[in-house]
């Protein structure tokens, strides 16, 4: 048997520290083969992502669903008191544009009709035809779980990002990740329910703020 080397002591002094902390946040398991290292990993890459609190995004949006699906892009500005989201169809016309703030959710169409109500999914549902998550979706966009409603699970890779996520009746996948301003951010996300399945992939991350 190799000796229990001071490095190798400390790595799991300081991973049971972290992962102490983290457990008291959500339920997280790491994937089968993590190690100690990849669960310091996972802690450092949640603490650093976890302070942004601002950002755009552009990309494009895919929706599987029944009885219609939806494809397009997406323009997406997040701060802490308001989300603003241009959605537009495959030709480029504006197909909706979504303003969520902490009172309501307003969603002009391409007639310029406003819609409002205090249920982001439930209004995207009647006027989109499939649910937008918009509740949690800032932060399963950075690659991160809500701070509301359960957790089921949280893997890891081995660089410590998560790879596998369930929450409030979303399973998502991160299957892409890509450097911006110093923080690994995901490129591309899936999202699924038993009726629905959202792809997000995003080509531009800008105008990220910490807090």
């Amino acid at each position: 048997m190799k000796p229990f080397t001071s490095r190798a002591f400390a790595l799991c002094l300081l991973a049971f520290y972290l992962s102490g902390c983290s457990l008291l946040k959500t339920q997280e398991q790491p994937t089968s083969d993590t190690t100690v290292e990849s669960s310091i990993l996972h802690d450092h890459h949640m603490v650093l992502i976890n302070h942004i609190e601002q950002f755009s995004l552009t990309g494009r949006l895919g929706v599987m669903t029944n009885p219609k699906g939806f494809s397009g892009r997406v323009a997406w500005q997040h701060t802490p008191d308001k989300d603003n989201i241009d959605v537009f169809s495959p030709l480029g016309g504006k197909v909706a544009n979504i303003i969520k703030t902490n009172e309501e959710v307003v969603l002009t169409n391409s007639k310029d009709e406003r819609i409002s109500s205090p249920d982001a999914e439930t209004l995207t549902e009647e006027t989109l035809g499939f649910r937008l998550p918009l509740s949690g979706l800032s932060y399963w966009a950075l690659g991160r779980p809500s701070d509301t409603g359960l957790v089921e699970y949280v893997t890891w890779d081995e660089n410590g990002r998560v790879n596998k996520l369930k929450q409030n009746g979303w399973d998502i996948q991160y299957q892409d990740y890509e450097a911006n301003e110093g923080y690994f951010l995901p490129k591309k996300i899936v999202l699924r329910t038993d009726e629905l399945i959202i792809k997000l992939i995003v080509e531009k991350w800008s105008d990220l703020q910490t807090q």
